[in-house]
């Protein structure tokens, strides 16, 4: 089975813009998802007709996109795109191409099929994500958290999976962490802290209510903030003073018939990944009085252990 490492960093972010488009927007991501090669040889008018929209609604594209004009954008996506398929595949031994979406699975997959498609969906999510961390961030928050009095991780839903992943690392490194899913207590952390506590808002999609207007609040007292999310320009992104951006599987959205079926499964595994960049880099900058704590707390919980 091959794993393909080759989704253009371009596709990458008009994924992570997708939920903020408009429908218009939505077909032109849509046409250049199915057929983004084709760019290259058209001009704005040729892509609004692809995509069934108009000229306007192309220019409103790539502005959002970060580009100031449309031949701007088809450069940056031709060089995304090139660099990628320079590289070469890591397995060309076989034809039988697994299907990289969670939505490809159907009854009528053995077993074997709908694992192979869960694993590769899950690996392709790890792959897309590592390229897209900027590592200057990583250094920044590091930082941040050598020097916090507490840190909190906000999120609810499958995002506390990741959240209670992120306390219990630093908790471990002698850091005083914790993590909160219940509206109340985040309210409660938020309206409590200072600014030398560090908050991580975590939510897939960035719209989360209680995770997004805490993080307000939260920098509103002062506190460094920072969101983790799949989507680019939401809610989360615009609150915290910083963001990473994760990888997720939009074909899980059915984007297509523009109804939500989205199951947000690989994408935790893309933020825990993320927060463990962070958390190593964290725990290489301890001193031997944080390694000797560490090690204790393993030699009593492995003899507690049956």
């Amino acid at each position: 089975m091959a794993i393909s490492q080759h989704t253009p960093l371009m596709m990458l972010r008009i994924r992570n813009h997708y939920s903020e488009f408009n429908p218009a927007m939505k077909q032109i991501a849509d046409y250049l998802l199915d057929s983004g090669n084709t760019v290259f040889s058209m001009g704005i008018k040729q892509l609004a007709t692809a995509s069934g929209v108009s000229v306007a609604s192309v220019t409103r594209f790539v502005r959002l996109l970060g580009f100031s004009s449309f031949k701007t954008f088809q450069i940056a996506f031709a060089r995304s795109v090139m660099r990628e398929e320079e590289k070469p595949l890591s397995d060309d031994t076989t034809n039988n191409k697994i299907v990289f979406e969670y939505g490809d699975t159907s009854p009528h997959d053995s077993a074997e099929e709908i694992g192979r498609k869960v694993f590769q969906s899950n690996i392709q999510m790890l792959l897309d994500t590592m390229k897209t961390i900027d590592y200057k961030k990583v250094e920044y928050v590091t930082d941040c958290i050598l020097n916090a009095r507490n840190l909190v991780f906000l999120g609810v839903g499958r995002s506390y999976i990741t959240a209670e992943s992120g306390r219990i690392r630093f908790y471990r490194l002698g850091i005083n962490a914790f993590s909160y899913s219940d509206a109340q207590e985040i309210v409660v952390a938020a309206t409590t802290c200072t600014k030398t506590d560090v908050f991580f808002g975590i939510s897939n999609f960035g719209h989360s209510p209680a995770v997004v207007n805490n993080i307000c609040q939260a920098k509103m007292r002062g506190a460094t903030t920072i969101g983790i999310t799949s989507v680019d320009g939401s809610p989360l992104t615009k609150a915290a003073d910083t963001s990473f951006l994760t990888a997720f599987n939009n074909a899980n959205m059915e984007y297509r018939t523009h109804r939500q079926a989205f199951e947000p499964a690989c994408e935790n595994l893309a933020q825990i990944a993320l927060l463990d960049c962070i958390y190593m880099n964290v725990a290489l900058r301890q001193d031997q009085s944080c390694f000797d704590m560490f090690y204790d707390t393993v030699k009593v919980l492995s003899g507690g252990r049956l």
